[in-house]
């Protein structure tokens, strides 16, 4: 048996005291190691704004305005985020199949009206607009572009040529007559001569 001065017996207390703060510290350290983390993680935003088309419906449907659609919609797409036909709606003249442009003006025809579609990839007769012997750009065929004035054969197949680049290359069509201004050989006075007789 033997004995601690008063000094030892000191000492030895806070070195227990110190073992024991010790294991303390470890075990909470542990402890915090151990906590799960998140088990999900926020998916970052996606854009799907740039991934949209916005167009105009107007005529015999049951909600006329403007609405925001997937890229790739087609005429059908727009006519039900419209609400749907109206009875007297002249459906036989739609395309309901044909693929919309961003910023097209879709408009659906009444019965014994005759207004086409503007910016809808679509093919004669429903090249031509809602105006009596006005061509929408964004539909016309190349026969009919070669009708204008001051366009043969060379400038429509420019203009079919520059509409396919625009829908392929920023998936879109023509947003303004000006834009013919892009097409070689196509100038100030050449689309002055063209603006009573197209859209876009």
């Amino acid at each position: 048996m033997f004995y601690l001065s008063k000094s030892e017996q000191v000492a030895v207390v806070v070195l227990i005291a110190l073992l024991v703060a010790g294991a303390g510290v470890l075990a909470y350290t542990r402890g915090q190691r151990a906590e799960p983390g998140p088990l999900f993680l926020e998916a970052p935003a996606r854009d799907d704004q740039s991934r949209a088309l916005v167009v105009y419906v107007s005529g015999a449907v049951r909600l006329p305005g403007i609405y925001q659609l997937p890229v790739d919609s087609r005429v059908a797409d727009a006519l039900e985020r419209a609400g749907g036909t109206t009875l007297d709606a002249n459906v036989d003249a739609l395309n309901l199949a044909a693929q919309l442009d961003d910023g097209a003006r879709l408009h659906v025809p009444a019965q014994g009206e005759t207004e086409g579609l503007e910016g809808v990839q679509e093919k004669a007769p429903l090249a031509v607009s809602g105006r009596a012997g006005v061509i929408s750009l964004n539909t016309a065929t190349k026969e009919q572009l070669e009708s204008l004035p001051g366009i043969g054969r060379v400038y429509a197949e420019g203009i079919i040529t520059y509409r396919e680049q625009l829908r392929r290359e920023e998936g879109r069509g023509f947003r303004s007559i000006d834009e013919l201004l892009n097409v070689p050989g196509i100038g100030p006075r050449r689309l002055a001569g063209l603006r009573d007789r197209v859209v876009p």
